[in-house]
């Protein structure tokens, strides 16, 4: 692995070449407001939802957005980005759902109001947009699936709202659930806005420092009557020095030989997050319906 010397003469901090094309990719997304794929919503879009949010944050979902019927016994799906990310990161996975038996009703997923959200602005907003979503289905709890820095961002709701009776299935991919070394290094050198405005929060040596939010996250680490999985890359940068930082005690989690995007992109991983979640194998035939 490449390393590369970063930092003052006085103050220098080697680090992975990895984690520094990782940073540059954050400051490009920065640039199209947090979307991977430069689509033309704004954050707070909400023409792709069956109501409005008030500008508190956007998203897409429904069978309208869609184009399905309504009808579903399925549990809805609520998408979660990741630091400088947006809803249109799940595309993939909800053609992947619908043509598995999914209905448009089904399927949701959140934009934050900002690129690099607080945990508890997160908090706020998922609260929001889960009650939406299950009030609009008529659903008594919904399943969750978040990348990177949306994983700690649905932990952190679930324990600060006590809505453990919202999710009946909780899927983390790559997620700081322990911090990492990157975090702890930018909280060090006040390297905290932008793309970094959350490294306190997940900082790795969290739990040497007394009543820090994610070592009290972390008192119990699968709280609730809540089926827990994680995902994590074993060639994910972001985690140089802590490789083990997404799984959750209690969970069943679970490794694939790729990278921080790739535990949310990859076609593995698409297929463990279906079978997560619905139950069924992603090639039951008995599931397969015709493209929408």
């Amino acid at each position: 692995m490449r390393i590369v010397s970063v930092g003052t003469p006085t103050q220098g901090f080697s680090v992975p070449w990895g984690i520094l094309r990782s940073v540059r990719k954050l400051r490009g997304a920065r640039n199209r407001d947090g979307c991977a794929v430069g689509c033309d919503h704004a954050r707070t879009d909400d023409s792709r939802l069956p109501w409005s949010s008030d500008g508190a944050y956007g998203g897409w979902g429904g069978e309208a957005y869609h184009g399905t019927d309504a009808d579903s016994d399925r549990r809805p799906v609520v998408f979660v980005h990741g630091n400088q990310r947006d809803a249109c990161d799940w595309t993939a996975h909800a053609s992947f759902f619908l043509q598995r038996g999914y209905a448009g009703e089904d399927l949701w997923a959140i934009t934050f109001q900002a690129g690099t959200p607080t945990h508890e602005a997160m908090a706020e907003q998922l609260d929001e947009f889960v009650r939406k979503v299950k009030t609009h289905t008529g659903a008594d709890a919904v399943d969750v699936v978040g990348h990177s820095l949306g994983v700690t961002g649905l932990r952190y709701w679930l324990a600060s709202r006590g809505r453990f009776e919202w999710v009946d299935t909780f899927v983390g991919l790559a997620g700081a659930n322990h911090g990492t070394v990157l975090s702890t290094w930018c909280a060090e050198t006040g390297l905290q806005g932008g793309a970094y405005g959350s490294s306190e929060f997940l900082r790795a040596d969290y739990d040497e420092i007394p009543g820090h939010p994610l070592s009290i996250l972390n008192t119990d680490e699968t709280p609730g009557d809540v089926d827990y999985y994680t995902l994590r890359g074993s060639d994910d940068a972001l985690f140089w020095r802590c490789p083990d930082s997404p799984a959750l005690e209690g969970a069943r989690n679970a490794e694939l030989k790729t990278d921080h995007d790739g535990v949310r992109r990859d076609q593995r991983a698409i297929e463990y997050v279906f079978e997560w979640v619905s139950g069924t194998h992603p090639y039951n035939v008995q599931h397969q319906v015709p493209a929408p």
